[in-house]
């Protein structure tokens, strides 16, 4: 096959891809290929612009683990240098060439990819910058597909996504000996209609909008934060125990009761939460968030609740204000 071939099925591959993480795959896979590449990464920045990290998205080396975060950019030159200057840096540490491309998504940087070996003054650097050019624009276009365009958090759509991934019957971790890997929250916000009716639908949306300020705020860098729809948000907490999740998501609770909204001032918000077990359905997972939910909804709102303590009596309360422990009602 030549190599117009290759590069014109390479631009096919990569176009054809409609999940970010696929696509990232995919660009790393063709980079190895196509510009014999030693090993090639790809990381998105998150965090305020002056104190970015990075996360990786793919590598073709399997001992990198996704999701792993680069704190201390600056102890890694090359990815410091092209987050400073967003241009293509290329620099040679322990013998080691590496070429940092920046990936722009309407002008800003939204991350970088990382190609190991690839000469400086080889044809091999223009094909990888066009193809991250071209990988920059797909995922460009799918970020913008599965954002919600008022909140700029994941959609519903994303959502749906994530679970048939992260729930997929063929995932490693849906072994028949695997424990909970992480947390799931439905946070719905309390007599959202009744603002609506007395101030208005913009000021509705002024509402959704802090609250997603709010949530921005106090979830980690990791944490997948979604619109589910209307006055309903998720957020999927990775590896965090349910004691964890309930420390925090009870914090959040406070921070939205303790927030002075326009007009308003007090808006709560109750949440429902359950631990993500491998083996459940996308629809199981759904429906005990839900139920620990409305459990708090029925129950004078303003309160995080757990779908594991509704049996029995149980259920998740408060935290202490004192003593930050959970209390049990």
């Amino acid at each position: 096959m030549s190599t117009q071939q290759r590069l014109l099925d390479a631009v096919t591959h990569l176009t054809a891809q409609r999940d970010q993480e696929a696509l990232s795959d995919a660009l790393v896979s063709i980079l190895i290929d196509l510009c014999h590449a030693q090993t090639a990464c790809i990381y998105a920045l998150q965090g305020e612009l002056g104190h970015p990290s990075a996360k990786l998205l793919a590598s073709s080396d399997k001992q990198m683990s996704k999701g792993t975060h680069l704190t201390f950019l600056k102890s890694h030159p090359g990815l410091h240098d092209c987050i400073e200057e967003e241009r293509i840096v290329v620099v040679r540490d322990q013998g080691v060439l590496r070429a940092v491309f920046p990936v722009m998504e309407q002008q800003s940087l939204v991350g970088l990819v990382v190609v190991q070996d690839c000469d400086p003054g080889d044809e091999t650097q223009a094909l990888a910058e066009g193809l991250v050019d071209i990988f920059a624009n797909q995922y460009s276009l799918l970020n913008h597909q599965q954002r919600d365009g008022l909140t700029g958090l994941f959609n519903r759509v994303a959502l749906q996504n994530w679970l048939a991934k992260a729930l997929a019957p063929e995932h490693p971790r849906r072994a028949a000996d695997s424990g909970p890997t992480g947390c799931f929250a439905i946070f719905d916000i309390d007599h959202f209609k009744r603002i609506n009716d007395s101030l208005g639908h913009l000021y509705g949306d002024e509402v959704l909008l802090i609250f997603t300020d709010l949530m921005r705020e106090s979830f980690r860098f990791n944490d997948l934060l979604f619109r589910y729809g209307g006055e309903e948000f998720v957020a999927v907490l990775g590896e965090t125990d349910l004691r964890t999740a309930l420390l925090v998501l009870e914090r959040f609770r406070t921070t939205v009761a303790q927030h002075k909204f326009p007009q308003i001032n007090q808006v709560t918000v109750t949440i429902g939460v359950t631990q993500i077990t491998p083996q459940l359905l996308p629809s199981t997972l759904i429906d005990r968030a839900d139920k620990a939910l409305y459990h708090g909804k029925n129950h004078g709102r303003d309160q995080v609740n757990a779908f594991e303590w509704l049996e029995g009596g149980r259920v998740a309360g408060r935290e202490a204000a004192s003593s930050r422990n959970i209390e049990l009602f």
